[in-house]
């Protein structure tokens, strides 16, 4: 943590030491996110799939190096489902999870020119994450009567945490005033409160962005 912070702040520094150009952009996109859960030796996954939406802050030095710091919201929906039988009765069931974070991504990024109206890039950086929202809400059926068990929150329910660290990087391009942007990250931390389990998660997401 003490290293990403001084790699930082020792790039900001000399950024603004050079003749630095400042841009903002606004953009929206998908996001898949996989949740990895261990016990012991049993490894258990959850796919989600949502939309983000925020705003980046991009520090040039005019020659194809920058830094950029940005905060997005993200929204993600997630559901397992699971059946069996006991005395011959059917038995089914659902989960619903919904989860909303506040992203603050930290990149370093390096730019070339095509040609007039097309740059391509790459970034790498942290991304500090913010749990806002956990629920699970889940239905049940027992010989085709359908119940429903509530919703909980993971967080005092569950004992998940809401702050992680993710570190990853992507691709884009920037036609016009259009940006197109891919990237992946990977959690550093555990999300679950536990000496005995843990949980990370990775992030894909795909975007597109007005540049201003």
């Amino acid at each position: 943590m003490k290293k990403i912070i001084t790699i930082l702040a020792a790039a900001s520094l000399m950024l603004i030491s050079t003749q630095a150009f400042a841009q903002l952009s606004v953009g929206v996109g998908y996001i898949n996110s996989t949740a990895k859960t261990k016990a012991g030796s049993s490894v258990s996954t959850l796919p989600s799939n949502g939309v983000y939406a925020g705003a980046e802050y991009n520090i040039t030095d005019g020659k194809g190096f920058g830094i950029s710091a940005g905060a997005y919201y993200s929204y993600l929906v997630a559901a397992k489902s699971g059946s069996g039988s006991i005395a011959g009765i059917q038995l089914g069931g659902t989960a619903k999870v919904e989860e909303m974070y506040l992203d603050i991504p930290v990149n370093f990024n390096l730019s070339a020119k095509v040609n007039n109206s097309l740059r391509a890039f790459i970034f790498a950086g942290p991304t500090f994450s913010v749990g806002l929202s956990s629920t699970t809400k889940g239905e049940g059926s027992i010989g085709g009567i359908n119940l429903e068990t509530g919703k909980h929150d993971n967080y005092s329910e569950e004992g998940y945490n809401r702050f992680d660290i993710l570190l990853g990087g992507g691709l884009g391009v920037d036609y016009g005033s259009l940006r197109f942007k891919l990237g992946y990250n990977a959690g550093m931390l555990n999300r679950l409160d536990s000496d005995n389990m843990s949980q990370k998660r990775n992030v894909l997401t795909a975007g597109i962005a007005f540049l201003f």
